[in-house]
């Protein structure tokens, strides 16, 4: 209803779920990936489904000196449950294949033999380290108080931290660790690539090359597969919410920088207001904020001392701005913030 009530309304998509939503594709899009969390939800059914199996589950972490954990339900909304869910699988891996084999039952076996495999460890591996990284973005996002200027600045160095990943240095690092972990829990997983073949209609022969080792599927086919999906699902998504006119009204009000004429003209014209008084007040307007020493430039301070100096009935066209601002959610996820 709104946007038929003003022409000039801007729509952002909550930035806390689009990020879910890049995290939501990468699980989804790739197939070893989506698998997992399959395995991952199973595994959480079978330990945590009855108070029997959670007992054994704890007695065993105890048995071994450590805090018991407990694992949480993989869900599409609740990203944060995912990443804690991961950490658990991840860091009581030996206490989980512990219990299964002490549960001695149907369910127990089927799910020990899934997840004692190369394949299970390798892709945990990477979503658990994928999920670390986002989950800083993610519980940032949901703070109240922040200017979509300031979230997409940690979107772009959510995506420069993701990309550090995307190198021979750092999939050999991971294979390692898969390695010890499989050495460890004396896990002999030896896969065969399937191999496709091409019609002989087309030339006959493999898609994939005779010299393609098990080792350089994982690399091309899942590590580089699943780095290259999230850094392309953030960047696009959130470019969607990288709106020129709210970056130029933060710009005025949340920086001590100067709006050139043009930045300006290009505001005013967009809301309708007057060009000249816009950029006379933006002089005494930065001119009161230079002067201060130590001061939040946030929206919820600005305001404050913005109502402070009388600014909202000094200066009327910056005023009008400030109410805008104020109807541009960054997110409207606040209420998501215990997930």
């Amino acid at each position: 209803m709104t946007i038929f009530r003003s022409f000039v309304a801007i729509y952002i998509h909550c930035n806390g779920h689009v990020l879910n939503l890049c995290l939501v594709d990468v699980s989804s899009a790739i197939v070893p990936i989506r698998n997992n969390f399959g395995v991952v939800q199973a595994l959480y059914n079978v330990i945590e489904g009855s108070a029997k199996r959670h007992h054994v589950f704890e007695d065993v972490q105890k048995q071994a000196g450590l805090k018991p954990f407990v694992m949480k339900r993989v869900c599409d909304t609740r990203w944060t449950c995912r990443s804690e869910c991961l950490n658990v699988v991840l860091n009581r891996y030996s206490e989980i294949l512990d219990a299964l084999e002490t549960l001695d039952n149907g369910h127990g076996l089927i799910m020990l033999n899934t997840i004692k495999r190369l394949d299970f460890i390798f892709h945990l591996l990477i979503m658990y380290e994928i999920y670390s990284i986002t989950n800083i973005l993610s519980k940032y996002l949901q703070y109240s108080n922040i200017s979509l200027t300031s979230a997409l600045v940690h979107v772009r160095l959510t995506i420069e931290t993701l990309t550090t990943l995307r190198t021979e240095s750092k999939f050999e690092e991971f294979w390692r660790k898969t390695i010890d972990i499989c050495e460890a829990n004396d896990i002999d997983d030896q896969i065969e690539i399937r191999k496709r073949k091409i019609p002989a209609k087309l030339g006959g022969g493999y898609v994939i090359p005779d010299n393609f080792s098990i080792k350089d599927n994982y690399r091309v086919n899942s590590y580089f597969a699943v780095t290259d999906k999230i850094m392309t699902a953030i960047a696009n998504r959130f470019d969607e919410n990288n709106v020129d006119i709210v970056v130029l009204c933060e710009k005025l009000f949340l920086t001590k920088d100067l709006l050139s004429s043009d930045e300006i003209r290009q505001l005013t014209t967009f809301y309708e207001l007057n060009y000249n008084d816009c950029k006379s007040e933006q002089l005494l307007y930065k001119t009161a904020i230079n002067q201060q020493q130590t001061m939040n430039m946030d929206i919820k301070s600005i305001t404050k001392f913005f109502l402070q100096k009388s600014f909202h009935l000094v200066l009327p066209t910056m005023n009008e701005l400030l109410r805008i601002l104020w109807t541009i959610p960054v997110n409207v996820c606040e209420c998501e913030r215990s997930f």
